[in-house]
């Protein structure tokens, strides 16, 4: 599972009265295996295993089905890499970072069409850890608590040709049921800090979308327009995301503590100044099947 979901857990135990502080950790090492000998195990064992499938593969298929539909173009798409590993310059955490061009990111190796080497996040290891407690708790732990104000999670269906690939409804109706808890009518107006899971660029302009901040096919000319920018009205991961070197079962977790960091005023380098309201946005399953989205607050 992905790591935003330990969140999930944890603030259901803790509104359940069974829980009053808990400890969460993710950790990867993707040092020790190959994520494509992995990532072809999640797939069924009949069917689509044989075929050699595995998420890069997958993520390639909807890739190309987002971009057909949408008129999305492959310079668009690299934008996003140009976005985040400069960001990720100011990430001492980052391990892939730099000022990259489009022209750059478009002549590196070709990994599965239509992606590319500096569109995907790179194999890496990592761990985070956070502490989620009651608000009596966490009045008692710290001075500069982060509320959790809105949880939604959603699974879509397992095999690839059951659902349309260009749309992500797992994420539209988890993003919906945490905006409703947390009172949130208008995402991109009440949304101060966007901290997604993209393991491929193309990801960040299809989540963005299911997040609401825009309608479908829209996001690409968002990024063009520099609105997504750290210093801009709608940041989107400030801290350079994954593609600056997140492995992928921390991605949610890390995500999460990522706005935690942004709402306690402690990002260092990549703060986006008066933050007020996150959202993190986790996925597991190839195409990002299941979906988890967590709206922070603080005081």
């Amino acid at each position: 599972m992905d790591g935003l979901t330990a969140v999930y857990y944890a603030a259901v135990s803790i509104l359940s009265g069974e829980c009053d502080c808990m400890l969460l950790l993710a950790h990867t090492k993707m040092s020790q295996t190959n994520r494509h000998v992995v990532n072809n195990v999640a797939f069924d064992p009949i069917y689509t295993r044989q075929l050699g499938f595995d998420y890069t593969s997958a993520a390639a298929l909807q890739a190309l089905r987002y971009m057909h539909r949408y008129g999305v173009s492959e310079a668009q798409v690299a934008r996003v890499s140009v976005k985040n590993l400069a960001n990720a310059k100011a990430n001492p955490n980052a391990h892939q970072k730099g000022d990259y061009t489009v022209a750059d990111v478009l002549g590196s190796p070709m990994v599965a069409s239509p992606i590319r080497e500096l569109e995907i996040a790179p194999d890496t290891d990592g761990a985070v850890a956070m502490v989620v407690a009651s608000e009596k708790r966490a009045r008692e732990i710290t001075d500069t608590p982060v509320w959790v104000s809105g949880i939604g999670s959603c699974y879509d269906a397992f095999y690839l040709g059951d659902r349309d690939l260009s749309e992500c409804m797992a994420l539209e109706k988890a993003a919906a049921q945490a905006y409703n808890r947390a009172g949130i009518t208008e995402p991109r107006k009440e949304i101060d800090v966007v901290e997604l899971g993209e393991e491929f660029a193309y990801q960040e302009l299809m989540w963005l979308e299911g997040l609401g901040f825009c309608r479908n096919g829209a996001a690409a000319h968002l990024t063009d327009s520099g609105e997504t920018q750290r210093d801009a009205n709608l940041p989107v991961n400030p801290s350079g995301g994954l593609l600056s070197g997140v492995p992928a079962n921390v991605m949610g977790l890390n995500r999460a503590a990522e706005a935690v960091l942004q709402l306690s005023g402690r990002a260092g380098q990549c703060q986006v100044q008066g933050a007020k309201t996150a959202v993190a946005q986790g996925h597991s399953g190839y195409c990002g099947q299941h979906q988890c989205v967590i709206v922070l607050n603080r005081d």
